[in-house]
């Protein structure tokens, strides 16, 4: 494998086998159950098959360093006959693997896809009849006044807290309140 994004090519064995393991358990019109179900008797579990191809990133199970990266990106390229799980590409390593999670970019791997197809459409524009009718708008004149916005005030009454010692007056003023403390030593003895 050359690293080219054409693995059909080179994984063309595993490919028909996916097709094949594919189309034995999904429906057809021709037949009223699929293989999978006269062969075992149940019906077969979709959810796990992917696009084939496809690029999954696969968790590595050792990792040589904290910073390294977690995970491989390699290529889905089929499912295993023995056991649970699918069979990955790695290209670094040009290996097979089997392993049983990845995340698969199907989302990416389909949008990437051209259908290979180039269809030119054109424009069909049908003849309009010009209508001459002129429509005069009204005009408005708008004389903008400033508005007065008062701003909201409350209307209750404001009794500021007794605190420290002193009151303050409606006018603004300070008044200083005597608390009963002693003024000389003598009073505070007795």
């Amino acid at each position: 494998y050359d690293g080219s994004d054409n693995i059909t090519r080179v994984f063309l064995g595993k490919a028909l086998l996916t097709a094949a393991h594919t189309l034995n358990r999904v429906p057809s019109k021709a037949v009223e159950s699929t293989p999978y179900e006269l062969w075992r008797g149940t019906k077969p579990n979709l959810s796990y098959l992917r696009i084939w191809g496809c690029d999954v990133y696969v968790r590595r199970l050792m990792t040589s360093g904290k910073l390294d990266s977690k995970s491989d990106r390699c290529k889905f390229v089929g499912y295993p006959k023995e056991t649970k799980g699918y069979e990955f590409y790695h290209p670094t390593d040009n290996k097979i693997f089997v392993a049983r999670n990845g995340t698969f970019l199907e989302k990416e791997f389909l949008s990437a896809i051209s259908s290979g197809r180039k269809v030119d459409l054109e424009e069909i524009r049908e003849p309009q009849e010009e209508i001459s009718t002129v429509v005069e708008p009204e005009r408005q004149d708008l004389v903008s006044r400033p508005a007065q916005v008062l701003p909201r005030r409350s209307d209750r009454m404001r009794n500021p807290p007794v605190r420290y010692g002193f009151l303050v007056s409606d006018e603004g003023d300070v008044l200083l309140v005597d608390q009963g403390e002693p003024e000389t030593y003598l009073e505070a003895i007795t």
